[in-house]
Parts: structure tokens; C-alpha cells; sequence
């Protein structure tokens, strides 16, 4: 720059004025001072672009400083503006200080000086300006006379042009245009040089924004599988940043994952992993989150790392759990509901035929009485006619009341009325009840009492139905001349009370269910036609009431034992 500084001064009119007249001693501190000039305005130039990082500031040093070495009245850097197509009038510079234009863009095309320099990427020179027909003047307010437009171009790229103008006619020499052309590379480096600043700035503050405030947890690893760098989100485990760097992701895995987390780091820096669903990790308070994470391979001044996006979908993970609980207690509800209507379609069928069977018979002997005008009927027909009615209708009483005991049930959940009582005279009251109805089937009750058992804290009124419904049970699947024996026993810790029959028995695969609803055994030929096998539904309902267990003993063949156990102590009421 210097040598060019030089040239340009013996170039200079004063200079060659001097040489005609001989005045070597003027030209020589001409010289000097020229090249003085210009080094200083070089030296300040380079300063500006190395020290300062704003553009206004750069270009104002740049303008300033070639006013020092370029005679001019305007100064004008415009900026190319890519996405816009359009050149935009950065900085203008006047002695004045004027600042008119400034922030105007000018179209990108030949109709102006500007454009059509951009575009061809060579400069113009004009020393006659209102001769000049070529272009229309995009500051023709201020009346110059001659100017000088130089391209801005880095690596062949367009970044603006530079414009320098004077309201004298022939002011600028080809020198001069040598020394912009010059001057204007120091120029495009600091553009470049802010515009790369600018974008650093950029970045740095996007990253900033994105280690500071994302939500997913972003970490990069070295190789070793050593967390280099993470953001803000690590507070999701309960840590910050700087607790977390160093350390490797396994030492956040749930205890037996953390081996299976070590091999697949391999597979991540291979490559054969890139994503994870549902990855369980644990915080520092010991609780599960889940991660779905997205691996990627980068490289950082020719070292790999990976780079690990996680986003955290705990609450998806347990808003699914429960949507599968909640299916499988909607498929169980369904099931229920099914076997709800399974029992009621068997419940409407087994009463009508239960109800009808012995309404039948007694409508049917009825009516051969109510026919019977001329008493043709022998008295002996008749009063096995009325005998059957009165069984038939007794039949159809118990029925109606097991339903509606079982309404009790179902409806209002029966509560206890509880006493102190002896379990042995509740035992002999059932029994003393039972016996007609052993008596007329010709089978007989033997009783075995514990004289052990305390006196007990129980429903009386519960447990005698119990155990008459047990004993008439029994006596129904007894066949006539055998006998039903019942029995009380203590126990270490409960009293149990149970009532055999010397019938047929009951396959015990058969036994299973027998005490839900309308549920029958066959007891062979003794097998009463009527009866809905609610009975023992309300046994071990009562007997649930009472804490206690209910069971059935039997072998096909060799009669039957129905159980039930009472704890010893005292028995509260209990409301399901």
C-alpha cells in the first residue's frame, strides 16, 4: 500500500508542477507526506476492522480515513441484501454530516450506477457527470460532477459497493480509482468480517436461548461415552449441568439397565442405533422418568461425538398405563356384565319353571275339585287331592321366600343383630325346627354338641337360618330310613358347626360353585323336583357376615358334609 501511495502522489498534479519547475526539495516532502497520509489512514483502517465489531462504526472509521487520502463531497457504502435482490444504502458519509439516504435501497439493475456495478462487478469512473447520459442518479439532489463506484467482492461474491463523489468536474484520475479499488478490499473484509460477527452473535444467542430454556434434554458424549456438554434440562434428574459433565449416561439408568445401556453405546457411535422409545432414567429423589431419545453422530474439529436429544414422555407413559388398566377393567366390567346377563336369562328361566311346576299342580287338582259337581270323588281322592295342594303350596312359599330373602340380600346388604348366644342351643332350635320335615321324610336327626364351646357373640336369628337351611338341605338328599347328624366342635381358634347326610353324595368338580346362585347338584333320585339353589347362596352370605368360612366335604356316592366355621372371638357387626 505504501508503494501504491507513493505512485499516486508522483501522479498528482502539484507533483509534476513541481518537476517542471525543478523544485525537487517540494517534491520530496510532498511525498512524504502523501505516503504519511496514507499509511496512518491503513494503519487506523486495519485498526477499525480487527478492534471494532459493529458495521456503522467500521464504515464510518473506513469513509473518515479515506477522506484523508480521496478528495470528496459524498461517500456512500451500500450493502448487498440477497434475499431481497435489492442493494441497501448502509452508511453515507458528508462533511456536513448530513446523513440524507441513508437506509434507502436501490433496485438491482443497470438503469443505475449502483446496479449496474453490482451486477457487472467492475467499477465506473465519471468526471462529467451531467454529460453522462447512461444512468439515472440515485442521489442527484446532491449535484456531483464526478464520482467513483468500486464493487465490494469477496471470493467472487457480491457484497455492496463503495462510492465516492465530488461536486468538481474532473476531480478523479485513474490513480485514484486504483487506490479505491484498493481500499475497497479492506473495505469487503470488514463486511464480511461483521456480517460473520453478527451471525456468531446470532448463534450464540440461539444457543444460549436453547441450553437455557428448552424443555429436551440435549447432551453431547465424547467416544468414552462421557458426557461433555448438556442443557438446563438435566433438572429434570434433579442436577445441574455441572454435576452431570463427565459422567456417563448409564450412572442414570434404572440399576438393570445400565450394562445393556454400556453395549448399546457402541451401536449409537456405529451408528445401528439412532432412536430410543420409553427409555426408563433415573432422578437423584429415586423416581422413574421416561425419555424418548434421538441419537446423532457429529463431528467437532474432526473429532465424533454424539449428540443426544431426549424428550421427556413420562406422562404419556403413564397416561397409556392407565389406559391399559382402565381397558382391562372396562374387559372385566364387560365379562361381568355378561355373566350378569348369562344369571339373569338362567334366573328368569329357572323361576318361571320352578314357579310354574308347582302352580300347575295345584291349579290342576283345583280345578278336577272345582269340576267334581256330582262328588264323584271318593273322600279318601280328596283329601289326597287337598294334601298334594297343601305341599304344592308350601313348596311355592319357600321359593317365594328364598327370593325374597335374596332381595335382602342384594339389595340392602342384611346387617347383624348380634348377641351373646350359645352355638349349641342355636343348634337344637334348628334342629327342633327342621324335624317335621325330617319326619314326614322318614329321615332321622342325630345331634353331636361340643359342651366345650363358650358362649359367642353372633345373630341368633342369622345363624338358626342357616342351619335349618342346611339341615332341610341335607334331609331333601337323604333318602328315606337314613339319618343327618349335627354336629359342634371347638376348634383352636373357631367353632365349627356341620351338618352330614347319608345320600348320594356330590362330585366334589361339581362342588366348586355350589354356593352361588342357582346353583343345583343332581342328588339322584331323591333330587326334589322344585328349588332354586338359592338357599346356600344366603348360607355363605350370612356366614360371610360372620368373618367366618363355609365349606362342602363329600364323595359321589357317600353322602355329603356342608360346613361352617365361626371365630371364637366375639363377632361385631359387619356392613360390606
Amino acid at each position: 500500500m505504501t508503494e501504491l501511495a507513493i505512485e499516486q502522489v508522483k501522479k498528482k498534479k502539484n507533483f509534476d508542477s513541481d518537476i517542471k519547475t525543478g523544485d525537487s526539495h517540494s517534491v520530496s516532502s510532498n511525498l512524504a507526506n502523501e505516503e504519511n497520509r496514507q499509511l496512518s489512514a491503513v494503519i487506523k483502517i486495519v485498526k477499525a476492522i480487527g478492534s471494532k465489531t459493529d458495521l456503522d462504526d467500521i464504515l464510518s472509521t473506513i469513509t473518515v480515513q479515506m477522506s484523508k487520502i480521496l478528495d470528496f463531497d459524498l461517500g456512500c457504502v451500500a450493502i448487498y441484501e440477497k434475499d431481497k435482490n435489492c442493494l441497501f444504502l448502509k452508511h453515507i458519509y458528508r462533511k456536513s454530516g448530513d446523513k440524507t439516504g441513508e437506509g434507502r435501497y436501490v433496485a438491482l439493475d443497470e438503469s443505475n450506477l449502483v446496479g449496474w456495478v453490482a451486477i457487472n462487478k467492475k467499477p465506473v469512473l465519471r468526471n462529467n457527470i451531467p454529460e453522462d447520459r447512461r444512468f439515472d442518479e440515485i442521489m442527484k439532489e446532491d449535484g456531483l460532477k464526478s464520482d467513483i463506484v468500486v464493487p465490494l467482492i469477496i471470493k467472487n461474491a457480491l457484497i455492496g459497493t463503495v462510492n465516492f463523489g465530488s461536486f468538481k468536474q474532473d476531480n478523479y484520475s485513474s490513480v485514484d480509482l486504483e487506490i479505491l479499488n484498493k481500499f475497497s478490499d479492506l473495505a469487503s473484509i470488514a463486511i464480511e468480517k461483521s456480517a460473520l460477527l453478527q451471525d456468531l452473535e446470532g448463534l450464540g444467542e440461539k444457543y444460549r436461548i436453547l441450553m437455557n430454556t428448552v424443555d429436551d434434554l440435549i447432551v453431547l458424549l465424547d467416544i468414552s461415552g462421557s458426557i461433555v456438554e448438556c442443557n438446563n434440562a438435566v433438572k429434570l434428574f434433579g442436577y445441574n449441568r455441572g454435576e452431570v459433565k463427565g459422567r456417563s449416561p448409564s450412572d442414570f439408568a434404572i440399576p438393570v439397565n445400565r450394562e445393556t445401556v454400556k453395549r448399546n453405546f457402541g451401536k449409537v457411535l456405529r451408528g445401528e442405533i439412532t432412536r430410543a422409545v420409553e427409555i426408563p432414567c433415573l432422578r437423584r429423589d429415586g423416581e422413574i422418568v421416561y425419555l424418548d431419545i434421538n441419537f446423532n453422530i457429529i463431528r467437532i474439529k474432526d473429532h465424533p461425538y454424539i449428540l443426544a436429544v431426549g424428550h421427556d414422555v413420562t406422562d404419556r407413559k403413564i397416561l397409556e398405563e392407565r389406559i391399559t388398566i382402565q381397558n382391562r377393567e372396562l374387559v372385566a366390567s364387560n365379562k361381568k356384565l355378561l355373566e350378569l346377563d348369562q344369571l339373569k336369562s338362567e334366573f328368569l328361566g329357572r323361576i318361571s319353571h320352578e314357579l310354574r311346576t308347582p302352580l300347575s299342580v295345584i291349579m290342576a287338582y283345583t280345578d278336577t275339585l272345582l269340576n267334581d259337581d256330582e262328588e264323584s270323588i271318593e273322600y279318601g281322592t280328596r283329601k289326597e287331592f287337598l294334601q298334594v295342594i297343601e305341599v304344592q303350596s308350601k313348596d311355592l312359599l319357600e321359593l317365594i321366600n328364598d327370593l325374597l330373602d335374596l332381595s335382602k340380600v342384594e339389595v340392602s346388604e342384611t346387617m347383624l343383630d348380634v348377641t351373646e348366644c350359645s352355638l349349641n342351643e342355636i343348634a337344637v332350635a334348628a334342629v327342633t325346627i327342621a324335624r317335621p320335615f325330617a319326619d314326614q321324610e322318614g329321615v332321622e336327626i342325630i345331634v353331636s354338641l361340643d359342651d366345650s364351646l363358650p358362649i359367642m357373640r353372633f345373630d341368633p336369628l342369622r345363624l338358626k337360618q342357616v342351619l335349618v337351611n342346611l339341615i332341610n338341605n341335607a334331609v331333601k338328599f337323604t333318602p328315606e330310613g337314613k339319618s343327618v347328624t349335627v354336629s359342634t366342635l371347638k376348634g383352636e381358634s373357631d367353632a365349627v358347626v356341620s351338618v352330614s347326610d347319608t345320600g348320594s353324595g356330590i362330585d366334589m368338580k361339581d362342588a366348586a360353585g355350589i354356593f352361588d346362585d342357582f346353583t343345583q347338584v343332581d342328588g339322584g333320585r331323591t333330587r326334589p323336583s322344585n328349588g332354586m339353589g338359592i338357599g346356600l347362596r344366603l348360607v355363605k352370605h350370612y356366614i360371610d357376615l360372620h368373618r367366618g368360612k363355609v365349606w362342602v366335604e363329600s364323595e359321589k356316592g357317600n353322602g355329603a358334609v356342608f360346613c361352617f366355621s365361626l371365630p371364637l372371638q366375639d363377632v361385631s357387626l359387619r356392613n360390606k
